[in-house]
């Protein structure tokens, strides 16, 4: 999920569940003032981040210099989300050093424990996933410390959620599964004694809801895709909790997408044009593309061609405008990892960090696009042939020898009937005996197998097998092979030279090339693809 719905998620509690020292009687008054600007603008945050932040450095030096402890720690706190928010994730691990020291010194047991948990968010936004699990594990260290059970649940469901997110980035879709699983269990333990507390269980409960069915969605698994975000929007639009304008968008924008790959365009439309309300109240500008695209897809899909059309200039704007912005600020993440590194680590990490960030985000930027415009064609065929395999339409061959008996093809050379029945069983024969998988097979080499010349049995492949020889053979290999990865998880674990040989082919590369020619993905593909099913049905 974006990570944008997080700050909405985490600010109100900052102030709820704040700690407070015992000022003298002579600070009380300034005090109560300090509490009362810093409380309204954390409220102010989200209208308006720059006003927010500039007040509250000011009141955060305000507090250090008259020994407001718990005011500074507070005050930091707010300053940590705003820079999370804005993407400024060099001075949100900076400004958590504050927080930090300052809820060890009150023992605030609650504020440790989130600020292991910013920091660990914000070193996965920046790509360091080690770094990330690290801060995680902390974070849960002191948690049983917190004396009120709905702080300590609550802690630990937004825990959950960003372990949830850590293992989105590192592709673990079965850990993301499962924590999201783990969030849920623990929101649902929440009292709902208080309406804040409430607000909160809520709010989490639809945002897990989403992010499962964007899970499911992706992996194309209809039924639990739709479970997830149906509960999603029971809460959402139950009317009784307070949910934020940028949660609801990005929600209804998966929604819509989840229904325009499953063929429902009309729902996509009606879902796509709420997601799209919600978004000009919040001004999202990814979640803005995602909802111009689904509407352009849908509107093409239901013949409406001005609207298509429409969308389509917008989306193209966007586009044009996100990916122009992503170039110029393509160096900044590789400053922040810098910057902290230079206060965590050795000097000599230095040059290998912004090597690494760089290619990454590159790599990233590249994979995206690319992605974007192949996935969908790829994966169709891939759910093509494993529907064929399920129907176990692998054996086409008999199908294919029975209809060219009834409606034979008129051959370019002369070759009696008794001899084209004689050649097409040895063929059958030469098929099931897995001869094809020979390294050194020929044209010639198979003629004398069949006691046949290579006239008679290339025309004969020709005409009954639809193939030239190379493309006979290919066929007959890639189809050996996938049945052997279909059928046996073994041979998932085999390099892909491994199964070059396996199938007769003297180099990966021509193996490789075989074998996205003939199924339109590679060997590769196909082995990620049935690794995945196989941790979710297993």
């Amino acid at each position: 999920m974006k990570k944008i719905y997080l700050f909405f998620i985490l600010f109100p509690f900052y102030a709820i569940f704040a700690q407070n020292t015992k000022p003298s009687k002579a600070e009380i008054s300034q005090i109560e003032i300090i509490d009362a600007e810093i409380k309204e603008y954390k409220a102010s945050a989200a209208s308006d981040p720059v006003t927010a932040t500039k007040k509250l450095l000011q009141l955060k030096e305000k507090c250090e210099e008259i020994h407001y402890i718990n005011g500074a720690m507070t005050s930091s706190m707010g300053l940590v989300l705003l820079y999370y928010n804005e993407g400024n994730y060099k001075k949100t691990i900076e400004e958590s050093r504050f927080v930090e020291k300052y809820a060890k010194e009150l023992q605030a047991f609650d504020y440790v424990s989130d600020i292991y948990r910013m920091r660990s968010n914000a070193y996965g936004e920046m790509g360091l996933l080690d770094e990330c699990l690290k801060e995680l594990e902390k974070s849960l260290i002191d948690i049983d410390k917190i004396k009120s059970p709905n702080r300590r649940i609550y802690r630990k469901s937004l825990i959950y959620e960003s372990y949830a997110g850590a293992y989105e980035k590192k592709g673990d879709i079965k850990k993301q599964i499962i924590y999201r699983q783990k969030s849920i269990a623990a929101s649902i333990q929440i009292p709902g004694n208080e309406p804040e507390t409430i607000n909160a269980k809520y709010q989490n409960l639809a945002y897990q809801y989403a992010g499962l069915g964007l899970i499911y969605s992706n992996l194309k698994v209809k039924d639990s895709a739709s479970y997830y975000f149906e509960k999603a929007l029971e809460i959402q639009e139950s009317g009784k909790y307070n949910i934020y304008v940028n949660g609801r968008a990005i929600l209804l924008s998966d929604m819509a997408k989840f229904y325009n790959d499953n063929g429902g365009y009309h729902k996509a439309i009606l879902f796509a044009k709420k997601a799209e309300g919600f978004e000009k109240q919040a001004s999202m500008p990814y979640i803005r593309k995602d909802i111009y695209h689904t509407l352009f897809n849908s509107y093409v899909e239901t013949n409406r061609q001005d609207s298509s059309k429409y969308y389509s200039k917008l989306y193209m704007s966007l586009s044009d405008s996100l990916l122009k912005s992503e170039k110029e600020n393509l160096i900044t993440p590789v400053k922040q990892i810098i910057s902290d590194k230079e206060h965590e680590n050795q000097d000599n990490i230095r040059n290998i960090l912004i090597i690494a960030a760089l290619v990454l985000s590159l790599a990233i930027l590249i994979g995206w696009l690319y992605w974007r415009r192949k996935n969908k064609l790829v994966h169709g065929k891939y759910e093509d042939l494993i529907a064929k395999i399920n129907a176990k339409q692998s054996e086409e061959d008999l199908e294919l020898q029975s209809n060219v008996e009834n409606n034979v093809p008129k051959s370019s050379i002369v070759i009696t009937d008794e001899t084209i029945k004689a050649l097409l069983l040895k063929l059958d024969k030469f098929e099931k005996s897995e001869k094809y998988l020979r390294k050194d097979l020929s044209l010639t080499w198979m003629a004398n197998n069949l006691n046949t010349n290579t006239k008679y049995l290339s025309e004969i492949i020709k005409v009954y097998r639809n193939h030239n020889f190379t493309s006979y053979i290919n066929e007959l290999r890639i189809n050996y092979i996938v049945k052997k990865l279909y059928d046996n998880p073994i041979y998932r674990e085999y390099k892909i030279t491994y199964l070059a040989e396996e199938c007769g082919y003297a180099t990966p590369r021509v193996f490789v090339n075989a074998f996205k020619k003939e199924t339109g993905f590679t060997p590769s593909y196909f082995v990620e693809q049935l690794k995945i099913s196989s941790i979710l049905y297993n």
